[in-house]
């Protein structure tokens, strides 16, 4: 396994059997799982896609709206250098 992994820093490799794709083999060690496992999740890829279109058809939201909206009151969750080494 070695060579494959050797193989693998220059980009994907692609096993076959009979001539046919079977499986990909890919450098993934500045990853972590999460990052692996959704960048390999059709469902997820189909969210994502469907969250970029909408985004681009109607816009997005802004995030003082969304504070707003949950109740949160912006200034009291932001933390100002002052007070960010102070103990609660």
């Amino acid at each position: 396994m070695p060579q494959l992994e050797e193989m693998a820093k220059d980009g994907p490799v692609i096993l076959t059997r009979n001539g046919q794709p079977l499986l990909a083999v890919q450098d993934v060690s500045g990853s972590d799982w999460e990052s692996v496992s959704l960048a390999s999740s059709p469902r997820f890829l189909a969210l994502l896609e469907e969250s970029r279109r909408s985004y681009r058809e109607k816009g997005g939201i802004r995030l003082d709206d969304i504070r707003r909206e949950l109740g949160m009151d912006a200034g009291k969750n932001r933390r100002t250098q002052k007070d960010a080494g102070a103990e609660p």
